[in-house]
């Protein structure tokens, strides 16, 4: 009975910081699912960007092995 007093006479005093609670939670549900696909997205990019720089050095690492001046030049000359 008095820890129900107590629970509604905080609930009363304190509702503006419930209320803050429960919009900072609805809030975080609904965009932290975005946010996070959109962070997912950008390191998938890096990645495909990292193996993409990875492929460029192993095939100028062949042609300089082959003796290939592209290997050392680059095959933009």
């Amino acid at each position: 009975m008095i820890g129900t007093l107590l629970l509604v006479g905080f609930m009363l005093k304190y509702w503006w910081l419930i209320a803050l609670v429960v919009l900072a939670a609805v809030a975080a549900w609904k965009y932290v699912p975005k946010v996070w696909a959109g962070r997912q997205a950008a390191l998938g990019a890096e990645q495909r960007r990292h193996a993409a720089i990875a492929a460029r050095a192993d095939q100028q690492h062949q042609w300089v092995l082959a003796g290939d001046p592209r290997g050392t030049y680059g095959d933009r000359r």
